[in-house]
């Protein structure tokens, strides 16, 4: 009988570990691939031109359409870009294409200048905040 008991033991524990190994939801497990959203916070309604630096390992990017982009690597995993015509608060200026959208708090924005739209004036930039967000 002892046997018996240390076998059902062993079933239990074995069952226990492949329980544990899948997700809650049956989902995939492990980094999922995707994007990501560089999004502006503005308190103006005619901002023309915004300069920033997105630090974190990103496989790619694009703007979305509407917006023109110039951008720059100037240092591994470092992507300096201006975003330029009609820029309006709570807009995506960025999608960023990652290799874990669970990783987003390591992708690191950081706004370098805004300039007015028309006249390219530049703006003081305490006001404005950028996210990144999935």
């Amino acid at each position: 009988m002892n046997a018996i008991v240390t076998r059902g033991a062993a079933l239990l524990a074995a069952l226990a570990v492949v329980a544990g190994c899948g997700s809650d939801n049956g989902g995939p497990t492990g980094p999922v691939a995707g994007p990501l959203r560089v999004v502006l916070t503005s308190p103006n309604t005619d901002d023309g031109a915004v300069m920033f630096q997105v630090t974190g390992v990103v496989d790619s990017v694009a703007v979305p359409a509407g917006l023109t982009l110039y951008q720059s690597v100037p240092g591994p995993n470092v992507i300096r870009a201006i975003v330029v015509e009609n820029v309006s608060t709570g807009s995506n200026l960025l999608t960023l294409y990652v290799a874990d959208v669970a990783k987003a708090s390591s992708i690191t924005p950081q706004l370098l200048q805004v300039a007015a739209n028309g006249t390219y004036a530049q703006r003081s930039i305490g006001a404005y905040t950028l996210q990144v967000k999935k």
